[in-house]
């Protein structure tokens, strides 16, 4: 059995989340130290830690491969429990190469029922401990034959990390065993127990050491018929009440934010708008030179880095973005891989910044760039630019918990949560999201490792609508939310998503604070994601929940049955009377706004008759372009009658509840009913002004368009109004309001020229757009780094034998190789059937393919692909961009075909109808930025070689082919037949 660990020492940091307070990680590094020299009492006698393994995760169709047991004592192990299992069936290969159990490993190994049995006389009445133990006691327990083990104390240790340690990145066990230095899991059974033995201390020890009045709280919260696992929160609960002299305090939320955050002196700064108003004030910028000697070897930038070499187009970029801002004049930057373009605009913004006393803003689409700015790129600069720059990152509303909800949530206390056809307990996402705020200042709950099928998001976070505001208890610094907002009005640089940026913008502000300097960096995400912001929507989802809370006669969900039964009215009779009227009148309009919302829901529908597109018939979302023809058709003509009576009961809803809030304002304890109606209020208002768009004005700036579901098990059918340009309302918006704006990416032009880009963004249509431009190449040499490979000789994508050459390309290529491929598809039933003649065919080669089918996570397959060098991967969409693969884990990108927006896309349908050039202007720019995108997942670093294939004749056939070509990165690019391509390709390797 492998003993290979890991040590301590300048490992756990790594493991643990970004922006966790110091005297957090101090507690986690002690936790050794801690395990070592403690008593743990009931948990060090007596314990058996158990795992198994499996043909598959189904209960109702799987069956054991292998049992491990091990029973420790005083953290040491001293007996074991290892067989093989015969499961009756073959070991698929997934699970056979995670595992390394093999059909011949349980060929002659006893059956589930003798190796249970002898399980059972190992284990006798001691407490078991697994990790995920849900999933190993559902295997060993719900056995035909049945066995004793069902009546033992399982404890989940990875319930125990997650509560104890909420800010690991990771609770798997191999991530915790790697962190702490423990001995290292393969994934065999035998492994995962003797790793999670040497983690049970280090977590117990966790345990231990959370605050007194939070292990109370959590011991509180469920019986061990619930919630096995509490048992170890109630040892260590009653233990530190036997200890201490003190009487124990009743578990205050409050008091744990205020012993985090404490009340942090955050006063806003200046508006840019008011330097620039005040004739005694003048802007104060660095010099050119100043900001070229800063990328220098002994500069600012230079001292951040190890062997740092001045890139000439890193500094070009910088001088450009403060030219900007000194001249305050937009920019578009493209800026090709291995420019250092993060650092090259933090440089110059963070100086103006800082000096001036003011916000610069830096929106970002990825999380990823987020995180790396505020917790890596921004602390670096801030220690030689000085303690003075300050940085702060912002989101939306429902990325951070609500401490009121959560409150309430705590009061309550948690129940059991229906999730499939099981009842499970609340109580351990609860208790870790509670420890998560014990230990966490301002940061999101992105990150946050709870099971949300429990605790869903709704339950723990707001909205803007919803939030009381002023009138909430944890209103201020203590807040997640405000808390946030009040730190990012008081930093220098403000980082943000897409998302708030443009929401901010269509909220008329509010959201953010008044930033006039914005870097927009990723920004050829930056269109998408302002016409998603500024679009209207009659969503069937969000209007039923609204009938929920207005029209249910369930008491929990109504809101005017929860106001009379909660809202406790003085002592005045009359007054009594008019607020049961008023809550009567309010009951009487909902149930008629229910029956109205109802009715244009179930009408939607109807538009399927307009679905003739033969293929989308397999697919369970439609999306269709709602010209004017079907506009003015009787089927749509129906809906939006429909839509305009809801909208005149929806009127009604407002005027009720305008009226209650009003009555309510001076009621004391009344203060979260109020702000639930006034929010239902505003919901009622937004419905009003779409109806208004979308059924009766219809002004030509949207495109119309349907999303239909055929699931008939959650509603998900909407009416969409989309902006068709973007540009115009961003100079009526961000334009008009910023005095500059500067967008970054490394693919933002089209063969050379800016011009899609800046026409999609509205830039120099004003006086307040104009724009500059600089294109730069990447610091990376491409045509040696990256050869381009166009197949010559394949069928045309919509010729019937194209498949059939795609599925013989991809697997002499994978051959050719050796795996470590990254083919990136456009449609998911055509990477299916590759899928399925692939990866049997590379199976004799020892070559793994996966597949990004549904339901599979997207991260898991991202983390699978990086820590396998062979390793290759089929996905789609969300594979094209933010992904890196540095270094040998990725040599070569396959694209089958361009990624063409589909031809019954609305925004096309509606821009073609435009424009007879519509295809040219915007169909063919997206598609080539979008291969640009997918080109730039090969070369992540300086020495990074890799491959292009590209699959679609159309490159050669077609007259728009060299565009694309181009516009790639390398220009070293060959046509060659598939043959030939697989025969270079082998000679290179």
């Amino acid at each position: 059995m492998s003993r290979d660990t890991t040590p301590l020492e300048g490992q756990l940091k790594n493991f643990i989340s970004d922006g966790t307070p110091p005297e957090i990680i101090a507690r986690y590094e002690s936790l050794p130290e801690r395990a070592q020299r403690s008593n743990f009492g009931r948990f060090d006698n007596n314990v058996v830690v158990l795992d198994t393994e499996t043909t598959g995760f189904s209960l109702a169709h799987d069956e054991l491969t292998q049992i491990a047991a091990a029973r420790v004592e005083n953290g040491e192990i001293v007996d074991w429990f290892v067989t093989f299992v015969n499961p009756g069936k073959p070991i698929p290969e997934d699970v056979a190469h995670l595992t390394d159990i093999h059909d011949e490993d349980v060929a002659d190994a006893p059956s589930a029922s003798e190796a249970l049995a002898d399980l059972a006389t190992f284990v006798g009445d001691a407490v078991v401990v697994a990790h995920n133990a849900e999933f190993d006691r559902n295997f060993t327990t719900n056995h035909p034959t049945g066995y004793p083990l069902l009546e033992n104390t399982w404890v989940d240790s990875l319930d125990l990390s997650r509560i104890a340690l909420p800010r690991m990145k990771s609770h798997r066990l191999i991530d915790l065993v790697k962190a702490f230095g423990a001995p290292r899991s393969t994934h065999r059974a035998d492994e995962d127990v003797a790793a999670t033995c040497a983690l049970l201390r280090i977590l117990l020890a966790a345990v231990e050491a959370m605050p007194t009045m939070l292990l109370r709280e959590i011991a509180s919260m469920a019986e061990p018929n619930d919630w096995p696992t509490v048992v170890v929160f109630k040892y260590f609960a009653e233990r530190a009440a036997e200890t201490s002299e003190e009487k124990p305090l009743p578990f205050s939320l409050r008091t744990l934010r205020r012993e985090r955050v404490g009340k942090a002196d955050l006063r806003p700064l200046v508006d840019a708008d008011e330097i620039a108003a005040d004739p005694g004030r003048s802007f104060l910028l660095p010099t050119a030179d100043a900001v070229a000697q800063a990328f220098t070897a002994e500069g600012v930038v230079g001292s951040l880095y190890e062997e740092y070499e001045q890139r000439g187009e890193q500094v070009a970029m910088a001088e450009a973005v403060r030219n900007a801002f000194a001249r305050s004049r937009n920019l578009m930057v493209e800026a090709g891989t291995g420019v250092g373009k993060s650092m090259a605009y933090l440089l110059p913004a963070a100086i103006i910044a800082r000096d001036n006393g003011i916000n610069v803003g830096v929106a970002t689409k990825t999380n990823a760039l987020l995180d790396q700015l505020v917790y890596h790129e921004l602390p670096a600069l801030s220690e030689e630019l000085g303690a003075d720059l300050t940085y702060a990152a912002l989101k939306g509303f429902s990325h951070y918990p609500c401490l009121h909800k959560v409150e309430r949530l705590v009061v309550e206390g948690p129940g059991m949560r229906t999730v499939g056809k099981e009842q499970k307990p609340q109580a351990p996402a609860l208790a870790a999201l509670l420890s998560f705020i014990e230990q966490t200042a301002y940061d999101d709950i992105d990150g946050l490792k709870i099971d949300y099928r429990t605790l869903p998001r709704w339950m723990i976070t707001t909205t803007s609508h919803d939030c009381l505001r002023r009138k909430c208890p944890f209103f201020g610094t203590s807040c997640f939310v405000h808390g946030s907002r009040r730190k990012a009005e008081a930093a220098n640089i403000v980082v943000t998503n897409h998302s708030l940026l443009f929401c901010d913008l269509a909220a008329d502000g509010g959201l953010l604070p008044p930033i006039r300097y914005w870097v927009v960096d990723e920004a050829h995400s930056a269109e998408s994601e302002a016409r998603r912001a500024f679009s209207l929507e009659l969503a069937e989802e969000d209007i039923l929940s609204l009938v929920r809370r207005v029209a249910s006669e369930e008491s929990r969900r109504n809101v005017f049955v929860r106001a009379e039964r909660t809202v406790v009215m003085p002592g005045n009779e009359s007054s009594t009377t008019l607020f049961y009227g008023l809550t009567g009148k309010a009951r009487r309009a909902g149930a008629e706004f229910g029956e109205a919302a109802q009715a244009f829901c179930k009408a939607l529908p109807d538009l399927f008759f307009y679905d003739t597109n033969k293929r989308s018939k397999g697919y369970e979302t439609v999306d269709l372009w709602l010209n004017d023809e079907i506009r003015h058709g009787s089927l749509f003509q129906n809906i939006a009658r429909l839509g305009r009576a809801m909208a005149e009961r929806a009127e009604k809803m407002v005027t009720v509840c305008q009226e209650l809030v009003g009555y309510l304002e001076d009621i004391e304890g009344a203060a979260v009913i109020q702000r639930e109606i006034a929010s239902i209020a505003m919901e009622m208002k937004e419905i009003i002004q779409n109806v208004e768009v979308i059924c009766t004005q219809c002004p030509e700036r949207y495109v119309y368009a349907a999303s239909l579901s055929r699931k008939t098990d959650r509603p998900q059918n909407k009416l969409e109004a989309l902006l068709v340009s973007v540009g115009e309302t961003l100079n009526e918006t961000l334009y008009a309001r910023a005095h500059s704006v500067v967008y970054a990416s490394a693919t933002l032009t089209v063969d050379g020229s800016f011009n899609s880009f800046s026409q999609a963004m509205g830039l120099n249509e004003s006086e307040f757009s104009v724009a500059d431009e600089l294109l730069l190449a990447s610091s990376y040499d491409f045509d040696n780094q990256m050869v381009v490979y166009v197949v010559n000789d394949m069928p045309e994508p919509n010729d019937p034998s194209y498949l059939g050459a795609l599925q013989r390309l991809l697997i002499d290529a994978h051959r050719a190789q050796n795996g470590s491929m990254l083919t990136l598809f456009t449609n998911r039933r055509e990477m299916e059937k590759c899928f399925e003649e692939v990866q049997p065919a590379l199976k004799g080669d020892d070559l793994r393919v996966v597949c990004q089918k549904w339901g599979v996570s997207v991260k898991g397959l991202r983390d699978d692909f990086l820590a396998d060098e062979h390793l290759s991967l089929f996905a789609l969409k969300s594979f094209w961009e933010g992904f890196d693969a540095p270094g040998a884990t990725l040599k070569g990108v396959v694209i089958p075909k361009l990624p063409f927006s589909k031809p019954t896309d609305p925004l096309s349908c509606e821009r073609a109808a435009r424009d007879d050039a519509a295809w040219r202007r915007y169909v063919l720019p997206a598609a080539v930025l979008e291969t640009k995108q997918a080109a730039g997942r090969l070369i992540r670093k300086a020495d990074d070689r890799g491959i292009l294939i590209l699959a679609d004749k159309r490159l050669i056939t077609k007259g728009y082919g060299k565009t694309f070509l181009r516009s790639l990165p390398s220009q070293n690019i060959r046509f060659l037949s598939a043959a030939q391509i697989v025969d270079e390709i082998a000679a290179r390797r």
